[in-house]
């Protein structure tokens, strides 16, 4: 049977009945084929109401990069919808990760970052996933399964600055926004540092660390202090918004933290440095096109909510203009 979300490449087989469903598109299948003026969360929703499908579906994550998500999650309806997925990140990541290397994907979710990467980069990266709701992890096996050369290792734990439990609260109708709690009252979790995690698996280089965890990215950095200062860790690409970083210290301290073990905090989004008048250094290579563009965001207000590159201030070239 040919996979419904319509490349031959990856082909889907049920056991059992067939049902009337399994001849017709998913939402997410539909939605990709239409022009973009046709293409609405409201179509999706009624469609997957009309047939009774299961939300979790088979979605484009970029050229021939596939993976499984929820549809009945809004912003996760928006990878059809807009037939793009986190552009910013991946334009970084191919780049760093161009000679292959290991990728730490902290607050995986679904595990579409490090499957985009697999489809292009295949065996050549290392990937570790960190990801704490368990019922997330079938999902990112299944989608594994359409990668069989791909090295990954699925870590079922949160991280932060402590090794042991903590209270992890996870949000039903968006899992991106599941973080932990302080304060108690969530699900208790497994939770691991990442200092401790490298040693354990005796990493001698991590080419990137991609972290998005709800606000809880300076606990997650200050446990992996040894491995930015003896730069085990070479980048850090993070989410930064401020309303979910103050869940533990004003963002400002991320920043200083971040200065504390030598590394320097740069724009990389394209959106953020253009209006300040571009980039001025590279990461990764003396050459356009084979370097990250980048501008450190000292002097500059950082946007309430980005993305944000941390690597070491040795690392970075200066540009000419």
């Amino acid at each position: 049977m040919v996979c419904r979300g319509g490349n031959a490449r990856f082909a889907v087989h049920y056991q059992g009945c067939v049902r009337v469903t399994d001849f017709l598109p998913t939402a997410a299948a539909l939605v990709e084929k239409l022009p973009r003026v046709l293409r609405r969360h409201r179509l999706m929703t009624t469609w997957m109401r009309l047939t009774g499908e299961r939300p979790v579906q088979l979605v484009r994550i970029r050229g021939t990069s596939f993976g499984y998500a929820d549809m009945d999650d809004g912003f996760l309806r928006l990878i059809p919808i807009n037939q793009e997925f986190e552009k910013d990140f991946f334009a970084v990541a191919d780049r760093l990760l161009e000679r292959g290397g290991v990728l730490l994907d902290v607050g995986a979710n679904y595990g579409l970052l490090s499957f985009g990467l697999a489809g292009k980069h295949g065996a050549a990266i290392d990937f570790h996933l960190f990801e704490p709701n368990r019922t997330l992890q079938t999902s990112i096996e299944r989608t594994s399964a359409l990668y069989p050369e791909m090295r990954l290792k699925m870590n079922a734990v949160a991280v932060s600055n402590i090794d042991g439990v903590v209270s992890f609260q996870i949000d039903q109708r968006q899992t991106g926004a599941s973080h932990i709690v302080r304060d108690g009252g969530g699900l208790e979790v497994p939770c691991v540092t990442l200092d401790r995690y490298i040693e354990a698996e005796r990493l001698t280089s991590v080419e990137l660390l991609k972290l998005d965890v709800e606000g809880y990215e300076l606990p997650a950095l200050q446990g992996a202090r040894r491995s930015l200062e003896g730069r085990i860790i070479q980048a850090v690409y993070f989410e930064y918004f401020e309303k979910w970083l103050r869940r533990v210290a004003p963002p400002s301290e991320l920043i200083v933290f971040l200065d504390s073990v030598g590394f320097q905090v740069c724009f990389c989004r394209p959106a953020d440095y253009l209006p300040l008048g571009g980039a001025t250094h590279r990461v990764g290579s003396f050459y356009p096109g084979q370097a990250v563009d980048v501008r450190p965001v000292v002097g500059h207000c950082i946007p309430l909510m980005t993305d944000l590159l941390a690597v070491p201030k040795e690392s970075l070239r200066k540009t000419e203009h």
